[in-house]
């Protein structure tokens, strides 16, 4: 199999294949539902169930498998704009995703709804059959169709800036939107954070090679990056991992003169050993140990490291003016002139741009929203005293969650409503093992979290579904004779369909 098939044309009839492909998703919809109750009390005017904060395949996951369980006060916001939700169509440069093409998907046990079926009805089953890893384009197409056929609520060009907690302990959280229009305000009763990658700090970029230099002369690979402008420069690639293979092999195929890729470590790892933990009882369980074992695999996963795709390194490899160094780590950079001078291990290099491909780091005091209550968030250093030896520094910034992706509070009288927030992103990744925004982590973390918070809804609402239960007398029965000459035969009341109810009205922000 190849990575990417040469590009082939749709089938003539591919829009005609994509409507059958919906109707089929909303009979199986129909199909697979216990038929729908408006179950959840209004928690009062203007205010949601939930907020989702990132529109990417993590956040339209969540919102489509709440819907499924009648919790319908959803709103999910995103900064893009349509169709540039997640990295995918911006700061992400592979030529596919880095996750097998079998591996489930965002469908959430909807066989209609899964990559496959969206990929073969828009391409062919050859095309499909002729693939590894989906081509990372055609994965925002399918996440457009997927937003569009599950009716999900998004509203694009909207940041979340910040959260505060709510003025008394069961009260809604004071949600701060800036928009088009500028600044809003929203109430929820549980906010969810799907913000990916960077979701629990941000871009990690050496200060003494980088800060001092002018921003016109580096970047990082999480960055929007004006490749066109690199046609005939010289560049300068830090960093082992994929995003700094891709990087530099988007800046070659850009027309760059000379590409210098170089790596600290004097060794490349071979073995991923996120392949190994991509099982289903791995990402359905690991959040059930004990922590000292949580632990203990994580640094064991973190010793080991990740190596690059193979694609992204041959990519790099298809150009003769490119060069890869190992062993090979910055130790100082400065200006002359127009040119970016590095100190490769005692040997000077001159480029004209650099790009830095250095990871992101867990520090949840560098993400704006989480602001008005990071300090009373716990840490896996609040939680977890490691035995002597098995200390490491970057586990410890992690946030301590629970098993169902909930943040918790280092005191938790002063706190009482830390449990209505969650973290579905990076800094699941010691409580998870695989974070629930990745592709292989999705079903089961998407499973766990909203299994978890429909749980914690049903036992705080007891009293009204109750209450419910005492008022329903909705009659069946209506007499102990003979069927009346003038009564049809008795049907039960049919549900209504899952597009007719999805919505009860339309969510303004």
């Amino acid at each position: 199999m190849t990575e990417v098939p040469a590009a082939q044309p749709s089938p003539a009839d591919v829009e005609a294949r994509l409507d059958a492909l919906r109707s089929r998703i909303h009979d199986e919809l129909d199909l697979l539902d216990y038929g729908g109750r408006d179950w959840v009390p209004s928690p009062g005017h203007d205010v949601l169930d939930v907020l989702i904060v990132g529109g990417g395949h993590a956040g339209q996951a969540l919102a489509f498998a709440l819907a499924r369980k009648d919790v319908r006060r959803v709103l999910v916001v995103d900064g893009a704009p349509v169709g540039l939700e997640g990295p995918w169509s911006t700061q992400a440069r592979m030529r596919t995703l880095r996750t097998p093409k079998m591996l489930k998907g965002p469908d959430n046990d909807v066989p209609a709804l899964a990559p496959r079926e969206w990929f073969v009805a828009r391409y062919g089953r050859e095309r499909w059959d002729a693939i590894r890893f989906i081509p990372r384009l055609d994965w925002q197409e399918y996440l457009q169709f997927y937003r569009e056929v599950t009716g999900i609520d998004v509203v694009n060009e909207t940041a979340v800036t910040s959260v505060a907690p709510p003025t008394h302990p069961d009260g809604p959280f004071i949600v701060t939107l800036s928009g088009p229009d500028g600044q809003t305000t929203r109430l929820a009763q549980r906010v969810i954070f799907a913000t990916g990658l960077e979701g629990a700090g941000g871009v990690s970029v050496p200060q003494h090679l980088f800060h001092h230099l002018p921003k016109s002369a580096w970047g990082h690979t999480s960055h929007m990056l004006d490749f066109d402008a690199m046609k005939g420069m010289r560049i300068g690639v830090l960093g082992g991992g994929a995003s700094a293979f891709d990087v530099a092999g988007t800046a070659l195929e850009h027309g760059a003169a000379d590409v210098q890729h170089f790596m600290r470590r004097a060794q490349m790892p071979a073995v991923n050993p996120l392949r190994w933990m991509e099982y289903a009882s791995f990402v359905e369980h690991f959040c059930d140990w004990d922590d000292a074992h949580k632990w203990d695999f994580m640094r064991k996963v973190l010793e080991i490291d990740q190596p690059s795709t193979q694609s992204s390194i041959w990519r790099c490899f298809e150009h003769d003016n490119y060069k890869f160094a190992l062993g090979s780590p910055w130790l100082s950079t400065r200006m002359d002139g127009d040119e970016v001078v590095v100190d490769v291990a005692g040997t000077e290099h001159r480029f004209d741009y650099v790009i830095a491909g250095t990871g992101v780091a867990v520090d949840l005091r560098m993400r704006p929203e989480l602001a008005p209550f990071v300090d009373q968030v716990a840490l896996w250093s609040d939680r977890f005293t490691p035995a002597s030896g098995k200390e490491h520094l970057g586990l410890a910034a992690y946030p301590y969650l629970t098993g169902s992706f909930q943040f918790t509070a280092k005191n938790a009288d002063a706190a009482p409503w830390m449990a209505r927030l969650y973290h579905f992103a990076q800094g699941a990744r010691v409580t998870m093992g695989i974070t629930g925004h990745q592709l292989s982590g999705l079903p089961a973390g998407v499973q766990r979290l909203v299994w978890g918070l429909t749980r914690d809804l049903f036992r705080e609402h007891q009293a009204a579904v109750r209450a419910d239960f005492d008022a329903y007398d909705e009659r069946e029965l209506i007499s102990l004779g003979p069927r009346p000459a003038d009564q049809p035969p008795i049907q039960r009341h049919a549900s209504s369909s899952w597009a007719e109810r999805l919505h009860p009205g339309t969510i303004e922000v």
